[in-house]
């Protein structure tokens, strides 16, 4: 967006939010009214720096010079013509111009809107940025409010609805520049879900009990605003179902809300309304109300046994894998503890260990069959016995309850199976693991120790020659010296004998 047209529309809206000036837009020109010589010459100078061309001023007495607009008096009148617009488009630069837009019928399928950042899209027509040309093709128009609303008094909903809808009820028009068409949208709104608009304006419920609002806006928040678009859009999508959608919203409308509410009190009750109408169309209760509460009672009370069922597998699951997980930790530890060299303990160790396992596995299959089971069952259930629930309902009642337990169960099975499997490979491991061989000695003693044998042999047969030294007395000396060669006589005698 240029500088120049943010400029413009600055100091055009700071002029009417000054009570100052009116001004008019149309898809072709703009008109600024009531302003002053000083101001005039500023708008004039700003529509000539964006591109606008046939720039004039005057006032009741005719066209103003240029040179002598700064020294004019009050109730000057500026015009420009805008550059021309693509086929479809319309275009507007201040709130005030957006406003008056917004109060006549529709004439384009696309409005550039001056701030936009994001375009917002309608049933029949797309608010967009300036200078925006994606395309946009408008929906079917919904029903006519005139059929269903009983209009007294002002503030009726109009013939139309399509450019209040939003194609995405929850799309954000919190936006600034929309203002003006979320402020025109609630009341419209509002309106066609009412069952009479009284002579004083205010929208009437006729329920029982009736209840009524008055036409006071209020401050309606985005959740406000959001269940609001929801709720009309289901009532009038349909055209052929509109006398009825009608009528229950309004029911519900008045049997939730408080009384003597504003506008912003109506829209707070529309999201228990809406949820409460569209199980009634669903089921049709006015023939068939206590059949509908048994069958909601006995949905209920399936969905909580299969919760409990599934909860009770997963304890099941919990006590199976703490069995294994200590059951593998004692085969570790025995056979970390039993003689190495026993033929059949590793051997056993891994088959109690297999058998563990395959117990944790045979439990996760038993839960996760169950579970396979009753998905089958409520698929069953959705398209034979409970058509009549929305898909939110739906959710909210079987959907989410159901995904809670499986996600628990699931949760206990991948953490046991994965500590059950790492144990498994430990007691393999170790179980199979060779027994560690004991090194024998062979006799051959090592240099140390033969050293020392040495040192205790020489030891001792000192000690005896010693011994025996002391102990003979000399005299007996020849004779000790004689034996030698006596001995070696006898053994001279025995060779002779041979």
């Amino acid at each position: 967006m240029a500088p120049s047209q943010i400029a413009l529309a600055d100091a055009l809206n700071a002029l009417v939010d000054a009570g100052r000036v009116v001004v008019t837009e149309s898809r072709a020109t703009l008109a600024v009214n009531q302003l002053n010589g000083i101001e005039a010459e500023s708008i004039v100078n700003l529509l000539e720096a964006d591109g606008w061309h046939d720039v004039a001023a005057g006032d009741a007495g005719g066209e103003i010079p240029r040179n002598l607009l700064a020294g004019s008096g009050e109730g000057v009148r500026v015009t420009a013509v805008r550059m021309p617009l693509p086929d479809g488009v319309d275009a507007v630069l201040t709130k005030s111009g957006f406003g008056a837009l917004l109060d006549r019928p529709t004439s384009t399928p696309v409005v550039w809107v001056h701030g936009l950042q994001a375009p917002l899209e309608t049933w029949s027509v797309r608010y967009a940025p300036w200078a925006s040309e994606e395309p946009f093709v408008a929906l079917d128009a919904p029903a006519n409010p005139a059929r269903v609303v009983r209009v007294l008094g002002p503030g009726g909903p109009g013939e139309q609805l399509g450019r209040w809808l939003l194609r995405a009820a929850d799309a954000s028009a919190e936006a600034p520049a929309m203002a003006p068409w979320k402020e025109r949208a609630a009341k419209r709104l509002l309106a066609s879900l009412a069952q009479e608009i009284e002579p004083d304006g205010r929208l009437l419920f006729r329920g029982p009990p009736p209840t009524r609002f008055s036409p006071t806006h209020g401050d309606i928040d985005q959740a406000s605003f959001a269940a609001l678009q929801a709720a009309t859009g289901w009532v009038y999508e349909n055209s052929r179902e509109l006398d009825n959608r009608h009528g229950l919203v309004a029911a519900e409308v008045a049997r939730t809300s408080l009384r003597d509410g504003i506008l912003r009190d109506l829209a707070a009750t529309l999201p228990a309304a809406l949820e409460g109408a569209r199980i009634a169309y669903n089921f049709g209760v006015t023939q068939q109300s206590k059949d509908t509460l048994k069958a909601l009672g006995d949905l209920r009370k399936t969905v909580s046994d299969d919760a409990a069922k599934l909860s009770e597998t997963t304890r099941s699951l919990g006590t199976a894998v703490v069995g294994a997980v200590f059951g593998n930790i004692g085969l570790i530890v025995a056979r970390l503890t039993l003689p190495a060299n026993g033929v059949f303990i590793g051997p056993a160790a891994i088959l109690i260990g297999v058998v563990l396992a395959i117990y944790v596995g045979a439990v996760v299959a038993s839960g996760a069959h169950y579970i396979d089971i009753q998905r089958g069952l409520r698929s069953d259930w959705r398209t034979r016995l409970y058509r009549f629930l929305g898909d939110d309902e739906y959710k909210m009642m079987v959907t989410l309850p159901a995904e809670r337990a499986e996600r628990a169960f699931w949760t206990t099975a991948i953490v046991g199976a994965v500590m059950t499997v790492l144990l498994l490979v430990a007691v393999y491991f170790i179980a199979a693991a060779p027994p560690v061989p004991v090194k024998k000695s062979d006799g051959t003693p090592s240099p140390a120790a033969a050293a020392t044998l040495d040192a205790v042999t020489e030891g001792a047969t000192a000690s005896p020659a010693s011994h025996t030294k002391s102990a003979v007395p000399p005299s007996a000396s020849p004779v000790t010296s004689t034996a030698p060669s006596g001995s070696g006589a006898a053994t001279d005698g025995a060779k002779g004998q041979n």
